[in-house]
């Protein structure tokens, strides 16, 4: 839930020097100040069990404090107090439903000043998604509060851990309370819950519980080795450290939400030593790999292991480029993984595609839809075959924003409708290997370069079914002028830059993207879910 903003605004403070008197004085009485001390502003941002605080810079102030109650016109004298040492400042440990009022003061040489406007918001959990499994609503039969123990070290707490963790049986949760859980040994979970009886490891309400690995020669966490494990949920979790992050083995029914993995020696998280399915990674920040570097590395090359019947969706990847990583991919879904949804990921600042996704080997498509891309050092989106690519937005590579080529297989059967594809140095889009292939659509695109290929086509176009695009830059020849109108450029976009500084891609007023696109192959809403009507409109904005 969306946080109350109130802000108050003071007089600036205004200093004026004091002149001198005459018959040659040059004497003065100091400063004057006008406009009275300055006033502090306070806003409250809402999460999961927890309120983040933050307040305006105080110039001189040499501390804040937070007063805050369940009841609202709360003063100095009702409130409950806490100093704020940071800006935003957490406040962790509430319940959820309940409203929080707050006001903030600070303290500089002449005392404490006068409270902030009040502020409030409403801790909320997290609204129940598309993208959960179908067990996601399911209760556990008993819940076990994991404590840490400020007696013990860190490393004692991460022992204490796992034994909690490896005990947990059907129906169980885990509830784990902030604390630095350092692990220095392998660490493996075998777990079996049921649809109706799942197992969930969870950080408590407000909790931050951080498990790091001591050691770069071992992966933070391995799941389902030797047995299967299934019908299991991480929640809230960070994992640091380590070889690489958290690593999937035999598993299905696993449920990966709103955990962060960070600062890695290899890939944040991987599904590539055995075939899995159903699994669920959603809303979670990974970032800072090294090796070679993916925020997820999901089935292995040549099909060795697949994935299937799983969904990606929700997740912030970005920076997978720590000072050893070779490269660097966002999100790659390997060679032979089938029948996949990566949907509605923000993925940006990676040395490699931010999203790279194999053909299916001949199994049911993927779908890559709604997710918004930018800033990589190759292509910034490249799918190879078997897959519907949709509603994406995709700014700004060293390649293309959008390529589709050979990559240990050939491409077919690809639907590529109503994205946006922006490049300022390199191509727009980049169709290799396309001719002849087996129901290839591109429609509804808008595709634009600043100083290269808007369409580059290589190796022929027969057989590729071309409507409704918004093409700036070069096109490659074949491609029916029919088939396409001119962009404008970035002024048919709200606020667009070729180098992804800005990303708003909705469609100006006079933007040539309007009223152009195919009905016949026009998505039934668009990036934001919003409805598309005819006259559709191309790229992945429907105009308002």
């Amino acid at each position: 839930m969306g946080a109350w903003k109130i802000l108050v605004i003071g007089l600036p403070l205004l200093v004026l020097a004091a002149c001198g008197g005459g018959g040659g004085s040059t004497g003065g009485s100091g400063p004057i100040l006008i406009g009275g001390p300055q006033v502090i502003t306070l806003t409250a941002t809402a999460g999961d069990s927890q309120i983040s605080f933050s307040h305006n810079t105080i110039s001189g102030a040499t501390g804040f404090t937070l007063y805050y109650s369940t009841s609202p016109g709360v003063t100095v004298a009702t409130g409950t107090s806490l100093a704020m040492p940071t800006s935003p400042m957490v406040l962790p440990g509430l319940t959820n439903g309940t409203t929080y009022y707050a006001i903030a003061t600070y303290t500089d040489l002449a005392g404490e000043s006068a409270p902030s406007a009040q502020a409030s918001a409403t801790p909320a959990a997290p609204a129940a998604s598309i993208y959960d499994p179908t067990w996601a609503a399911v209760a556990p039969t008993t819940t076990i509060n994991h404590a840490y123990n400020g007696a013990q070290s860190a490393t004692q707490n991460g022992t204490a851990l796992k034994a909690a963790m490896q005990a947990l049986t059907a129906g169980q949760k885990l509830s784990i309370d902030t604390g630095s859980y350092e692990l220095g040994s392998n660490f493996t979970l075998n777990l079996q819950g049921t649809a109706g009886a799942p197992i969930w490891i969870c950080a408590a309400g407000g909790a931050t519980p951080v498990i790091y690995m001591n050691t770069s020669g071992q992966n933070i966490l391995n799941v389902g080795v030797g047995s299967q494990s299934r019908y299991l949920c991480f929640q809230g979790l960070t994992f640091t450290g380590g070889s690489l992050g958290v690593r999937f083995y035999d598993c299905t029914q696993i449920w990966f939400d709103q955990c962060k993995i960070h600062d890695t020696a290899e890939a944040s998280l991987s599904t590539s030593t055995a075939d899995t399915s159903y699994i669920y990674i959603t809303r979670n920040e990974l970032w800072n790999t090294g090796g070679t570097g993916e925020g997820m590395y999901l089935g292995a090359n040549n099909g060795t292991v697949k994935m299937s019947n799983s969904i990606v969706a929700l997740n912030h990847v970005h920076d997978t480029s720590g000072p050893t990583v070779t490269q660097g991919d966002g999100i790659e879904l390997k060679q032979g993984s089938w029948g996949n949804l990566v949907a509605e990921n923000l993925v940006h600042d990676c040395p490699y595609p931010c999203i790279l996704v194999y053909g299916t080997a001949g199994m049911p498509r993927n779908t890559v839809e709604r997710n918004v891309c930018y800033n990589s050092g190759d292509n910034v989106m490249q799918v190879q075959g078997e897959c519907n690519v949709r509603n994406n937005l995709c700014i700004n590579g060293a390649g293309s924003a959008f390529a589709s080529q050979p990559h240990q297989g050939n491409p077919t059967e690809m639907t590529v409708v109503h994205n946006t594809f922006i490049n300022g140095s390199g191509r727009a889009t980049k169709l290799s290997s396309w001719n002849g292939a087996a129901n290839m659509l591109f429609s509804n695109n808008a595709s634009y370069s600043n100083s290269s290929f808007a369409l580059e086509v290589v190796g022929g176009v027969s057989g590729i079914g071309f409507a409704g695009n918004v093409l700036k830059g070069t096109v490659t020849a074949g491609v029916s002028a029919g088939t396409y109108v001119a962009g404008t450029g970035l002024s048919d976009f709200v606020n667009l830059a070729w180098d992804a500084t800005a990303r708003d891609a909705h469609l100006s007023a006079a933007s040539a993207c309007r009223d152009v696109a195919s009905a016949a192959n026009a998505t039934s809403a668009d990036l934001e879910g919003t409805s598309r009507a005819a006259p559709h409109d191309a790229g992945a904005y429907e105009g308002t």
